[in-house]
């Protein structure tokens, strides 16, 4: 899934009223907003050994979707609002067209699905190709049973919304390998970050753990329903300006269902973005070096519970990757190499 600029191109020296400064060949490629109405979102799919094609295109400044471990099922959700209008009066934002999509062929053929366009769709979280979870602004959560046919709305913590904001987010949305939704988000009351959880089939979240001042940036859980934690020290970003992002470590949390524990804190450069239970039940930390000049991508391994672990520089950082949680195979596009490796 790729989300792709307009082509944008300039006049030949002899076309241009001025020489010596280069000159769009549309009007439209001169505005921001122009630009950024004919952005789309692409699924191209293929092999590296038969080449890869476009299967599907359309308009899109937001978008995120959801493959089928099969490969065979493909959600899509679009997000796509006029950037040159104006925003109505009284109103912090403009309003965005909301569409969902369907394949069962491995992105042949789509079918849209009967969606207000008016709800907002950040994230899936699906379990198979017939049940899982859509998460929008608000926050809201929808849950369907029956591949998209039906979506029912779960009710959500009132902690978590905003009133003065309507579209606001949860700091974070994870399903785990028990079938558990667990959401985090900054409960101002409390003054800490809380972790709600919801069990397949349950109507609503209910509460789980505190984790303190800390911002939460991931969470894994395996098939026993352990909780592993990625948190860094500090409020969540969103809350905080960056120059106070400095000296604040990443930590790695275990929740048992009773007790929480700090299993690791990693030096404040190393930034995790992502945590993964391998296949060999060993927890892989994803993140960034943010103490090079450049920033470095990094990865940390570790199979002993929490205590020992190995850290590799990646290299520069990549504009995509993905860790396969069943056969251990991690993928990144760096430059214009893909890299694979394998992390059991």
């Amino acid at each position: 899934m790729k989300l792709t600029n307009p082509e944008v191109t300039t006049k030949s020296r002899e076309e241009r009223s001025d020489p010596t400064r280069a000159e769009f060949t549309e009007q439209w490629m001169y505005s921001p907003s122009e630009t950024a109405n004919r952005r789309t979102v692409r699924i191209l799919g293929g092999s590296l050994e038969e080449g890869v094609e476009r299967r599907f295109e359309e308009p899109a400044q937001q978008a995120d979707w959801w493959l089928s471990p099969d490969w065979n099922t493909l959600y899509l959700a679009t997000g796509w609002s006029d950037r040159t209008a104006n925003k109505p009066v009284g109103q912090r934002y403009r309003p965005q067209a909301t569409q969902l999509f369907k394949s069962t062929d491995q992105g042949e053929s789509w079918e849209k699905l009967r969606w207000p366009e008016d709800q907002n769709i950040s994230a899936f979280r699906f379990l198979d190709a017939q049940r899982g979870y859509l998460i929008g602004w608000g926050p809201h959560i929808w849950r369907t049973e029956n591949g998209g046919e039906h979506w029912e709305e779960i009710p959500v913590p009132a902690e978590a919304r905003d009133p003065e904001n309507e579209r606001e987010r949860f700091d974070l949305v994870a399903l785990g390998q028990d079938n558990v939704l667990r959401m985090t988000f900054f409960d101002q009351a409390r003054g800490e970050s809380v972790i709600y959880s919801l069990p397949w089939g349950e109507t609503e979240p209910r509460f789980e753990v505190a984790i303190g001042d800390y911002g939460v940036n991931d969470i894994a859980a395996n098939e026993q329903g352990e909780v592993y934690i990625l948190a860094r020290k500090g409020r969540p970003t969103s809350l905080m300006p960056k120059e106070q992002l400095v000296h604040h470590p990443t930590s790695i949390w275990h929740w048992n269902g009773s007790q929480l524990t700090e299993l690791h804190e990693f030096d404040s450069d190393l930034v995790g973005y992502a945590l993964y239970i391998t296949p060999e039940e060993g927890l892989l930390f994803d993140g960034v070096n943010e103490g090079s000049l450049l920033g470095k991508d990094v990865t940390a391994v570790n199979y002993d519970g929490g205590a020992d672990w190995r850290i590799e520089d990646e290299g520069r950082s990549a504009q995509g990757g993905y860790y396969d949680t069943r056969t251990g195979e991690r993928w990144r596009v760096a430059g214009y190499s893909l890299y694979r490796r394998e992390i059991p």
